[in-house]
């Protein structure tokens, strides 16, 4: 039965500084007490068992995780299936022009977030391996979009508990990892250095604010990209994604409050933490140039000068001049024609169901061979970060496969 759903509240900046010391007591204290119970205190083998740990049969598992996993598992009382449904419709309708947001917008734009963006660069310091990001973060897409993925023995839900295990095991890691040098009130470093820091002052790790604000990039920010690219949708459409979004933020253990149902209000919340956490760093610059780094390695040649320009038009020059994206150049003239084509044969693309058809399942089928392709044929598992698990525990990557 369907119960009201939770109501959102317009969080003031005040109560977003409170947010940043509020981040998911239960898969916290799930994995402290795992990690507890460790005979080891190595990080690197703690993140391996605990990987293997979670792909364990139910009754294998020990207390804490498998009553997290089961408890966290439970949907929300304002699950509309169909909704949702239609929300993994919208997705897959436009499955290509969203990565094509979430590489070009989403991404840079979390990177921008001076203090969010610490997270990503201490995980990743052991071992860069920006393809693998990437394609860890398309596979959670298609995995959640994936048509009855949320029903029973789908592997939406698996997927997205795996996600907030792994970032309250690097909340321990950051608490616990002894080359952190922690400190009480610092602003992030504006240039590189080989000492890496966390302050109290920036909150904690993977904090409530940050985790909706990067929920924010894979909505708000994806239908701003549909609009300067040209993409055609309906307000209903978007209604319907964002409640798929809402779902998958009840199960990251994000406050539903603080989780919206309308475009207005992600847009009103988006500009308000941007306000509050855009910022140049040397962690949003190292993230964003290997991003750039990995684009120039796929992209040809000839096509390379479009791809700043892109960058540019899409985030604007505030926001790309704070994690250095190059200047623009003349290719940015090609945009707006794009854009008008775009327009031009995606204009009521939804209304003819052949062609809504055909895209749905031809674009799953196109981005799944590009991601297997990419990956070696290798399917990334969502246990921990694995550019981070192949550093600390190497004989984890033939295990994930197999169990995925």
């Amino acid at each position: 039965m369907l119960t009201q759903e939770a109501t959102f509240v317009m969080p003031t900046s005040e109560g977003l500084d409170r947010l940043r010391q509020i981040a998911d007591p239960l898969a916290d204290d799930a994995v402290a007490q795992y990690f507890g119970e460790a005979e080891t205190v190595d990080p690197g083998s703690l993140f391996g068992q605990l990987a293997r740990h979670t792909s364990l049969p139910p009754e294998e598992q020990v207390p804490a995780i498998r009553d997290f996993l089961s408890t966290a598992a439970q949907p929300p009382a304002f699950l509309d299936e169909a909704k949702l449904e239609r929300g993994q419709d919208f997705f897959n309708l436009w499955a290509s022009h969203h990565f094509s947001a979430m590489y070009l917008s989403s991404l840079p734009s979390a990177y921008a977030a001076a203090k969010g963006v610490q997270v990503l660069h201490l995980t990743a310091r052991l071992r860069t391996d920006t393809e693998r990001r990437l394609n860890e973060t398309a596979q959670f897409l298609m995995d959640v979009s994936a048509p009855g993925s949320f029903a029973p023995g789908g592997v939406a839900i698996d997927r997205i508990l795996h996600i907030r295990l792994m970032h309250a095991a690097v909340r321990w890691l950051i608490a616990n990892d002894p080359t952190i040098e922690h400190t009480e009130d610092a602003k992030p470093p504006r240039e590189r250095s080989d000492t890496f820091v966390w302050s109290d002052s920036w909150g904690l790790p993977a904090n409530q604010e940050d985790l909706a604000g990067t929920l924010l990039t894979f909505t708000v920010a994806v239908y701003d990209v549909f609009d300067r690219s040209g993409v055609d949708y309906t307000t209903e459409q978007i209604e319907d994604h964002l409640h798929l979004w809402r779902v998958i933020a009840h199960h990251l253990g994000i406050h539903h409050e603080i989780t919206p149902r309308t475009r207005p209000q992600s847009a009103d919340l988006r500009d308000l933490i941007w306000r509050r956490q855009h910022a140049p760093s040397a962690a949003g610059v190292a993230m964003t140039t290997a991003l750039l780094d990995q684009a120039h390695e796929h992209v040809p040649h000839e096509a390379w000068p479009l791809i700043p320009a892109a960058f540019r038009y899409f985030l604007g020059d505030e926001i790309a001049d704070m994690i250095e994206i190059p200047p623009s150049n003349r290719t940015v003239e090609l945009l707006e024609p794009l854009a008008r084509l775009t327009r031009f044969t995606t204009q009521g693309k939804q209304s003819h169901e052949a062609h809504q058809w055909f895209s749905e399942h031809f674009g799953r089928w196109m981005l799944n061979a590009v991601l297997a392709h990419m990956r070696g044929g290798d399917r990334p598992s969502f246990a921990i970060p694995t550019h981070l698990a192949a550093e600390l525990a190497p004989e984890l990557g033939d295990q994930d496969r197999r169990a995925d």
